[in-house]
């Protein structure tokens, strides 16, 4: 069933009453157009203000969420001690939990060799102990490795302590990425990359700090601590090295240059004439007949001396040169 020509012209009469105009201005900007505008200008509607004296309400929630970051968030993680700080309060966390587990201090490991197998010795009062209340363990046993004790147990601590911080460090240069309106794709990827670097840095030399610690150290919880500690100075003056000779804005940069110019590289690695083929592949050819030639003359040779012997030849007898005569009296002089 359709509609009928006089029940299109109502539902367009319709359509043209119910319109509105909305302009969302400032009050000031309001004021100041109201004022420049005169009254005999001619509008198709009667003006009607809507006050909104919540900026968060003109730009939606997204402004509201972007300020807020910017006010709280944003200047945290972009300070040399923000991001290492928070990852080090985490380290501080399973460090107590480790004290807390082993008894303390108190408790004393030292390698140990049995039968050809390494074990690691527990010393101290295994009744303060919540865990490894023996007094021998296997270096691969399950309880050390969980806590971060021994060579293994320190090896695993540090590949999770490396994936912890890769996890912050991509999520917050993703944060950074969304809330920043200038941002582009490859400022991500490239913050992602520095950011991923310095983790890795940090890392490698933490663990290798608590490496050392249990040689010099006699604490079991030693290279747990040490290992934090190391990490956390190092995060810090990773991100200050950064800030101070603009790492990552320089890798941004680039990164943003080679996607904008990307076409002009792209020609002149492309743009090779015929000519240049055709020389290049005269000079490959006679360069490799070259060596075909002078292997070949080598070859040849190597087989006539092996082959060939002098006596074969008979070669005719050469006059001796002639002696000079014995003077008994003579002699040179001295130089």
């Amino acid at each position: 069933m359709s509609l009928s020509n006089s029940q299109l012209s109502q539902l367009d009469r319709e359509l043209d009453h119910n319109q509105r105009e909305m302009v969302v201005i400032a009050m000031d900007e309001l004021n100041a157009q109201t004022a420049t505008v005169g009254a005999s200008t001619s509008t198709t509607q009667a003006p009607q203000v809507c006050a909104r004296t919540q900026a968060n309400l003109l730009s939606g929630m997204w402004h509201g969420t972007q300020s807020l970051y910017n006010a709280t968030i944003h200047p945290f993680v972009n300070t040399n001690w923000g991001v290492p700080a928070a990852l080090g309060a985490y380290d501080a966390y399973n460090v107590a939990a480790l004290l807390r587990d082993i008894g303390g201090l108190g408790t004393k490991a030292r390698v140990s060799t049995h039968n050809g197998r390494q074990y690691l010795i527990l010393t101290g009062y295994p009744g303060l102990r919540n865990k490894l209340r023996g007094t021998r363990y296997g270096l691969r046993n399950a309880q050390l490795v969980d806590l971060g004790i021994g060579k293994y147990g320190i090896r695993g601590s540090s590949i999770i302590g490396f994936k912890l911080s890769c996890y912050v460090a991509v999520g917050v240069e993703i944060l950074e990425w969304i809330f920043n309106d200038e941002a582009v794709m490859t400022d991500l990827f490239a913050g992602v990359g520095v950011e991923l670097i310095k983790a890795g840095i940090a890392s490698a030399i933490g663990y290798a700090a608590a490496l050392a610690a249990g040689v010099f150290f006699t604490a079991a919880a030693a290279p747990a601590i040490i290992g934090a500690v190391v990490v956390l100075a190092i995060g810090i003056g990773l991100n200050a090295i950064d800030n101070h000779y603009g790492i990552k804005n320089s890798v941004k940069a680039g990164m943003r240059y080679a996607v904008d110019h990307i076409e002009n590289i792209q020609e002149k690695i492309t743009k090779i004439s015929a000519k240049d083929l055709q020389n290049y592949a005269e000079e490959a050819v006679a360069n490799i007949a070259a060596e075909i030639a002078d292997e070949l003359y080598n070859e040849a040779k190597s087989w006539v001396i092996r082959k060939v012997q002098p006596r074969e030849f008979n070669l005719p007898n050469w006059p001796e040169a002639p002696k000079l005569p014995k003077l008994p009296g003579f002699n040179l002089p001295k130089f």
